[in-house]
């Protein structure tokens, strides 16, 4: 199973509804999204948990205040993007707010890394996103399917078996293997494009 690095960008209706300052219940949604999708970015900077923390309040309320000005144009750049960049800067200023960092062993160089090579940090933070928009969207899905439909397409999508296998292991016909594994998929589908913008281009 793959996704392409082509999706997804942020669902235009969430984004104009976080812009909304009236609108707790999206604004709520949006950080639940997105929030543990920083703070990863952020550990991975060696950061701990309550400077990644920190990070991510001064993303948000960075975020905040931007988004009232914030006009989604694709061919200007994704939302993904300019999320990074709002990321990235205030990793950035965390790192020259904190003397400490430069006195430790090795802290120049990571600084030197985050402020050279963006290109090669940007590249990591599309992976995670579309990665984290992918399990976000199956997590959703999940609860609302019976059991032996998700195992067929557990089976056939996730875990790549042929449909064959896994009629016999569910004791199913195949054609009702084919149908649950489309019905999950459609499903999967529709909430990947309820959180993004672009639909999944799914690859077998």
């Amino acid at each position: 199973m793959n996704y392409s690095s082509e999706w997804p960008s942020t669902h235009i209706t969430l984004l104009n509804r976080v812009r909304v300052p009236t609108d707790s219940e999206a604004w709520h949604e949006f950080v639940k999204i997105y929030g543990p999708l920083i703070f990863k970015y952020c550990r991975k900077f060696k950061l701990s948990e309550i400077d990644s923390e920190d990070i991510c309040q001064d993303v948000f309320r960075q975020i905040s205040t931007s988004l009232r000005s914030f006009e989604y144009n694709q061919k200007r750049g994704r939302f993904r993007s300019w999320l990074w960049t709002v990321t990235y800067h205030e990793i950035c200023q965390f790192y020259k707010r904190n003397q400490r960092f430069q006195n430790q062993s090795g802290a120049n160089g990571l600084q030197e890394f985050i402020y050279e090579q963006p290109g090669e940090i940007d590249a990591m933070w599309t992976d995670d996103f579309c990665s984290h928009i992918y399990k976000t969207a199956l997590d959703n899905i999940r609860p609302g399917i019976d059991k032996q439909t998700w195992k067929a397409f557990e089976l056939t999508w996730i875990n790549d078996c042929a449909p064959q296998v896994a009629a016999e292991e569910l004791n199913k016909e195949i054609t009702w293997i084919y149908k649950a594994k489309f019905h999950v998929l459609r499903k999967l589908k529709d909430e990947i494009q309820r959180l993004s913008f672009d639909s999944v281009v799914f690859q077998k």
